[in-house]
């Protein structure tokens, strides 16, 4: 009597590995890419504390009428030291050109505050309307 695994029993436990390896990848992948993404999100809250801070000392250039819009920098708020220069998931520098916090006054006394970041080597650009 042959004590050995049939051509259809290796083939069955190929193909059952291979679903489950899938399986494995694509989660793995999902949770990269979540963590990612909330990475990107804090940095730019982030980025929305250090410019209400920089805004606080330099109320002066806060929008003045209803609607009217301004914007600061993200090399700015680095450069006067607000913020600590923000680092994309493989730790190199983001764009501190075309990132930038624009701050909207919506009445006479409130302000709303949208962080626009750009990574260029990660590929990371804010979505509109977030």
């Amino acid at each position: 009597m042959n004590k050995g695994f049939t051509l259809i029993e290796m083939l069955a436990t190929i193909t059952i590995l291979g679903i489950l390896i899938t399986i494995v990848l694509l989660s793995a992948n999902k949770l990269i890419t979540t963590s990612n993404n909330q990475y990107y999100k804090t940095s730019e809250k982030m980025m929305i504390l250090a410019s209400k801070d920089y805004f606080a000392d330099y109320r002066s250039y806060l929008p003045k009428k209803i609607n009217d819009k301004t914007r600061v920098l993200l090399s700015a708020l680095v450069k006067e030291e607000y913020i600590e220069m923000i680092k994309d998931v493989n730790n190199n520098d983001c764009n501190t050109s075309e990132s930038y916090v624009e701050i909207e006054k919506t009445n006479n006394n409130e302000f709303v505050y949208k962080s626009h970041l750009v990574c260029d080597k990660s590929n990371y650009k804010t979505k509109d309307g977030e």
